[in-house]
């Protein structure tokens, strides 16, 4: 052992040069990283030294956990980088690996460390472009910080194929990365609605419920398929790789093999969320046949139950009072986002929303009994799907729409006694004036319909619903927030405070959440006018420069806000 004294001995050294011998990370370092056994396993007493003088110089910029068996895990983690990138390198790059220690190091204490460290040394091996590596584990990192349990696996298992992939790719890093950030929006941003859609894809089977799916099987072999189709393809670009992707995918499905499904009996179509119906898919759309990226309804988890127990209700249907911007419709996407992934009571589970305007009902019907003709078809398609759920937005347009002079029998009329005899459901949506100007004096209409309050949400819930929009803003967008947890905070935080009533117009007043959320998306889209991949702090201060939604000495010092 006294071969180690040398080093053990400048080791010490290098602590006592802190002149903090009493300060908590002084005492973490020396007591579980500085020993013989440490040296000896490190095999480098030089850069053993360096990498003490690192964290030493390190340590006010991380947080050290406090036992023991942390300290072992993160130092086996930093050996085996060391390893594999001197392993990978002609030139170990010294400087590069300090700097991912530290890495490790900040996110040890966190529930995705594991993760973390994993797919830093899977992707490491896989770039020789530094700025590039660093520029992929960071969006990994962005999505590891929204993410736990089984996604988690996800990200370690899509880094772990860059080695594969890269054998194929004749050395192109960029279509790497591409592929990587491709796969892992994939599968880690609401992943359920994309393995519905992949499926189709990939094998000759209908589209199966989310909850049928073997997802780490399945994503295993979409992966296989991957490295299939790398095999083959000379693509220099991401855009034309998708694109001849996709095609080869398509001419290549075979049949789904049978360990992809949970339960190989259940089997249950989601084409029958499909409603194949002309009339109705010509004056409504359907609502659980869209792409939600994210949950629209966050924060709402009390709205939606009352929703769900009075459509489970036989004679009542529910409408959604509160004003405008509050998120009366993103409740009820909330309600189709559930009807997707099966998490609704049973009686529901097959039910489908399709949303209905009276303009699109009323539009071209210029005669006498047109109006009336086209409703009956309408009542008539629904009765023939029970399973069909009509949401009318401003539901207060009924009333008097397609009336005459010669007859008051508008929209409102029609629809009652097929409202009071249980045949249909219907969600309506309106603000709490024209709740009372136009539905509480029409007594029998209003007795057919439950209303649910839809509350202005609070600074800290509009701040939730901020933060867990942005995947689904990125992924339309296609542009990133890089910023870290906290400097987003500060810029959400900073479009609510600039939301408030006083600073709006007084014809154009809304609620929170739609004003800061509406600043947020542009935001991004300027971004993505530029071609740029990130959005900046500048993007924030054009959208707020350029609203219509706040006064004008607020949108002149954009700037300052932001700058």
């Amino acid at each position: 052992m006294n071969h180690i004294y040398p080093t053990l001995a400048k080791a010490y050294e290098i602590i006592e040069s802190a002149g903090q011998p009493l300060s908590f990370e002084i005492g973490c370092i020396s007591n579980m990283l500085i020993s013989p056994a440490r040296i000896s396993s490190f095999k480098n007493d030089d850069l053993y030294l360096k990498y003490i003088t690192n964290l030493v110089k390190e340590r006010g910029n991380v947080s050290f956990p406090e036992k023991k068996e942390d300290y072992d895990h993160y130092f086996q983690d930093c050996i085996s980088l060391k390893n594999q990138m001197m392993a990978n390198q002609a030139d170990f790059n010294e400087s590069s690996w300090l700097n991912y220690t530290i890495f490790l190091l900040e996110n040890l204490k966190t529930p995705y460390y594991d993760t973390y460290s994993s797919t830093l040394r899977s992707l490491e091996r896989c770039f020789s472009n530094q700025e590039l590596f660093e520029q992929t584990l960071q969006t990994f990192y962005s999505v590891m910080i929204r993410s736990l349990g089984e996604k988690l696996d996800f990200i370690k298992t899509i880094a772990g194929y860059g080695l594969a992939f890269k054998k194929e790719m004749k050395q192109n890093e960029s279509l790497l990365a591409g592929i990587l950030v491709q796969d892992l929006a994939l599968f880690c941003n609401e992943k359920n609605f994309w393995l519905t859609s992949l499926i189709p894809l990939l094998y000759h089977t209908d589209v199966f419920s989310a909850e049928d799916i073997n997802q780490k099987r399945f994503l295993d072999y979409f992966l296989q398929k991957e490295l299939e189709f790398l095999q083959i393809t000379e693509e220099k670009e991401l855009s034309s790789y998708l694109s001849k992707r996709s095609i080869f995918f398509q001419e290549h499905r075979t049949e789904a093999p049978s360990d992809l499904f949970l339960h190989s009996g259940s089997n249950r179509n989601l084409k029958a969320q499909i409603i194949q119906s002309e009339f109705l898919n010509t004056y409504a759309y359907n609502m659980n046949a869209r792409n939600y990226i994210t949950n629209p309804a966050i924060g709402r988890e009390q709205e939606l139950s009352d929703l769900e127990l009075i459509l489970i209700s036989p004679k009542k249907s529910p409408i959604l009072i509160g004003e405008a911007g509050v998120g009366k419709t993103s409740v009820v996407e909330g309600l189709a986002y559930q009807l997707q992934r099966g998490q609704v009571p049973s009686l529901l589970k097959n039910k489908k929303i399709f949303k209905l305007t009276t303009t699109s009902l009323l539009s071209g019907t210029k005669y006498v009994g047109e109006m009336e003709e086209r409703m009956k078809k309408l009542m008539d398609e629904l009765k023939k799907q029970p399973d069909v759920i009509l949401f009318i937005d401003e539901i207060h347009t009924i009333v008097g729409a397609g009336s005459t002079e010669n007859s008051n029998n508008d929209i409102s009329n029609m629809l009652k006694p097929y409202i009071d005899r249980g045949d249909i459901k219907i969600i309506g949506a309106t603000t709490s004036q024209e709740y009372m100007q136009f539905l509480i004096p029409d007594k029998a209409l209003s007795r057919r319909f439950y209303p649910i309050a839809i509350e202005e949400p609070d600074s800290s819930m509009t701040l939730q619903i901020l933060k867990e929009t942005l995947p689904s803003v990125e992924y339309e967008t296609r542009v990133k927030n890089t910023f870290s947890a906290e400097k987003t905070n500060v810029i959400l935080r900073t479009l609510i405070d600039l939301s408030t009533p006083e600073n709006q117009p007084e014809d154009r007043r809304t609620r929170l959440p739609e004003l800061p959320l509406t600043l947020m998306e542009m935001a991004f889209s300027y971004a993505a006018l530029d071609s740029r991949t990130t959005v900046s702090q500048q993007d924030f201060a054009q959208a707020v420069r350029h609203t219509n939604l706040l006064k004008k000495e607020i949108r002149l010092k954009a700037e300052q806000y932001f700058i």
